[in-house]
């Protein structure tokens, strides 16, 4: 049990159900019509996954490592370094979970003759490194650094077939500039909800955040302030949401439509109203705890993505 929370298991779980479903629901149907072979074999797109499931675990394990002191301030007794495992394990798990993650991702790049493929697993644990040492402790740039990593699960599996493409030959002529589209959706969805999330963390954190000298927006600007910026936030998403389902109708995406309009859109509102009355830090930690049930929901509506009708 340990090690599934220094791991953070659930997240990784939804690393893997991400990218799969990109692979079974957006790229998979897009070489059906355009007659084309898929340019990864069921082992190399799970080499894939592996790798950036590994990076991820040794990030959470990294992070624990350097938010050791915040943590036993803001969670005390519930820390998994020093209660549960030495101190140490955080960056012993790094170095060989990253090691193991760049390793696979290079055997992946050599097979896939892809001189690119061998940079993106070291700039994915460049990342999860910087961000634990330097960027968390900043206004801004942690929230940033961490809503990227949410949404490069999504443009990676993207990038990582172009890359094939061009190796093997083989383009989605006809699918491409929906694809494209897609991915572009679906990242900024992953990317503006983790965004708001490590927000409302923050607001929790704050404690153990200021011992720390960290500069948030909950430090710099008071938990009211942050609120509202929280509650801005949550408009602009949920304009952003009544927008798309314009596209869907506009598109004929009527399943997509609906999933939207009857889940999406009521369990947004639903956040919006708990966040009005949010006052004490467990009221954050629910509110936290929706919006990544929020994520996986969203995320699951690529099921519903209709390639015979392509986004105007």
């Amino acid at each position: 049990m340990a090690y599934f929370r220094l791991f953070r298991v659930v997240n990784l779980l939804i690393i893997a159900l991400i990218m799969y479903l990109m692979r079974f629901f957006l790229f998979e149907p897009s070489f059906e019509i355009d007659k084309i072979m898929n340019p990864f074999s069921e082992l190399q797109y799970a080499m894939l996954v592996m790798t950036y499931v590994l990076i991820s675990a040794g990030g959470y394990a990294l992070n624990d490592y350097y938010d050791i002191g915040m943590d036993e301030i803001n969670r005390p007794g519930k820390t998994v370094l020093r209660n549960k495992l030495p101190l140490r394990a955080g960056m012993t798990w790094f170095i060989i979970m990253t090691t193991a993650g760049i390793i696979l991702g290079s055997i992946l790049a050599y097979q896939m003759k892809s001189f690119s493929m061998y940079f993106f697993p070291v700039f994915i644990a460049g990342l999860y490194w910087f961000y634990s040492t330097k960027y968390k402790r900043e206004l801004l740039s942690g929230n940033i650094v961490v809503s990227v990593l949410a949404a490069i699960s999504i443009v990676l599996v993207f990038l990582y077939y172009v890359l094939s493409f061009n190796s093997t030959g083989q383009i989605p002529i006809t699918s491409f500039p929906y694809l494209k589209k897609a991915v572009l959706i679906y990242a900024s969805f992953a990317f503006f909800i983790t965004f708001i999330r490590e927000i409302v963390k923050d607001v929790v954190d704050v404690k153990g955040d200021t011992e720390f000298d960290c500069t948030n927006i909950p430090i710099k600007y008071g938990k009211k302030e942050t609120k509202m910026i929280l509650q801005i936030l949550s408009f602009i998403f949920l304009a952003a949401l009544l927008y798309f389902v314009y596209l869907t109708w506009k598109m004929d995406k009527t399943y997509l439509m609906y999933y939207v309009v009857v889940i999406l859109i009521p369990m947004f509102i639903y956040f919006i109203f708990q966040l009005r009355k949010a006052k004490e830090n467990n009221d954050y930690r629910a509110l936290s705890t929706i919006l990544k049930i929020y994520m996986v929901a969203g995320i699951l509506s690529i099921q519903l993505l209709d390639l015979s009708n392509k986004w105007g």
